[in-house]
């Protein structure tokens, strides 16, 4: 697994490769190696199986149901389609390794996948910085969030992302191939080494790019998401809407049956009000307006429902935004201190990490592949709108499939 962190987390500099790396007999990280193998073998393909289920049904929901009228569903339908493919070069890589088959070390197919593992990565990272600044307009300009929060613009956005991270990793067609290690017998896809140098700055910009500027704006942006949710949260509590709505609950149904009541004389004196109006059409119609809210005194209230609950259901769908970022921060950062570790405090300084760090890279790496299959578990359990369309969408498909004649099916 060794390779997976040269490719995935730009460690080619920091840890040099060779075959022995590969090997899951390798006696590393001792006294902890059993353990690590044992993640190795059953730990990874759950993740793996769990990400591909869970990536394609998220992709699904967010794109055929009704929540695809909502512009952060586009967002996170991409993040599902980059983290599905994270996961299949991921899977290619661990069938390499256990000899499944054998196709990531010929030469063309290693450049593709690991353009793609990078491609995929750096996608990742930049659709949750997307959606969090999204959701931070939201929450810190609601009057703005109609008209800066659209579909259209989510598409866009998704779409200049994805132009921007498919061309900013071409360069890797040429600084990857297949090597042959010091037998001359086992070839791997691994970085040429007359572009070690040219990998220093590369490392520097992917650190600033995919690390340390995604970071600062997504700890900034929930921070200050999670400040205006419990202001909202202590606003909430403090209004009388809620206990307007409780405790008025028998007088607007006095009122309403008031008004049910007053609508018969209203009836009786319609021949009088008639000829009113047309003696004085606009003194009626002042009338009119002026007592309209006391005629109906429940458009008020439920105008002030209607307002509650959708401030509520943005609510809702900031919270889950804000836990899948922050879950982000959390699995990635033991891989982010570590890199940062190795490239400031050994690489500039022309040292050798010590192994300690290599094992703790090791560890950190599967939290770091656990952040590409985790999403759908977290929709799953904080979404109610999610499970709901998760539920509704496999009912139907369940329905249609015992719908179809046997021999149609074949």
């Amino acid at each position: 697994m060794r390779r997976l962190n040269q490719i995935f987390a730009n460690f080619s500099e920091e840890f040099p490769i060779n075959s022995t790396d590969l090997d899951p007999g390798g006696y590393y990280c001792d006294p902890f190696h059993s353990y690590l193998k044992l993640l190795h073998t059953y730990y990874i393909p759950i993740i793996m199986a769990v990400g591909f289920v869970g990536n394609f049904l998220s992709c699904v929901v967010f794109l055929s149901t009704h929540l695809k009228m909502r512009s952060s569903s586009y967002y996170l339908a991409a993040l599902a389609i980059a983290d599905f493919g994270f996961l299949c070069v991921v899977l290619v890589v661990h069938c390499s390794f256990n000899n499944v088959f054998e196709i990531y070390n010929a030469d063309g197919w290693c450049q593709f996948f690991v353009y793609l593992s990078s491609v995929c990565a750096s996608l990742s990272v930049w659709l949750i910085v997307a959606f969090t600044v999204e959701r931070f307009i939201a929450v810190q300009y609601p009057l703005q969030r109609p008209h800066i929060c659209t579909v259209s613009r989510a598409k866009t956005v998704v779409i200049s992302l994805t132009a921007v991270a498919m061309l900013s990793q071409l360069y890797l067609f040429w600084i990857a191939g297949v090597i042959n290690n010091h037998d001359g017998k086992h070839p791997e896809c691994e970085m040429k080494p007359a572009y070690f140098e040219f990998m220093k700055v590369v490392n520097f910009v992917d650190t600033m790019a995919t690390l340390i500027v995604p970071f600062v704006l997504i700890v900034t942006m929930n921070t200050m998401i999670a400040r205006n949710l419990f202001l909202f949260r202590r606003r909430l509590q403090a209004s009388s809407i809620d206990e307007y709505l409780d405790t008025d609950t028998d007088k607007t149904e006095l009122q309403h049956s008031n008004v049910q009541s007053g609508c018969s004389n209203r009836r009786q004196g319609s021949q009088q009000s008639h000829v009113s109006q047309k003696s004085n059409p606009l003194r009626s119609s002042k009338k009119y307006n002026n007592n309209q809210l006391e005629r109906c005194p429940c458009i008020h209230i439920k105008m002030s429902a209607r307002n509650v609950a959708s401030t509520r259901s943005q609510q809702n769908i900031t919270k889950m935004l804000l836990l899948i970022s922050s879950v982000f921060i959390a699995l990635n950062f033991p891989s982010y201190v570590t890199r940062l570790s190795v490239y400031f405090v050994f690489t500039l300084q022309q040292k050798n990490p010590p192994e300690t760090l290599y094992c703790i890279q090791q560890f950190a790496m599967l939290l770091y592949y656990t952040n590409f299959s985790i999403n759908f578990l977290l929709y799953a359990m904080c979404g109610v709108t999610f499970r709901r369309c998760l539920w509704q969408l496999l009912r139907n498909n369940l329905k249609r499939l015992a719908s179809t004649p046997f021999h149609a099916k074949w």
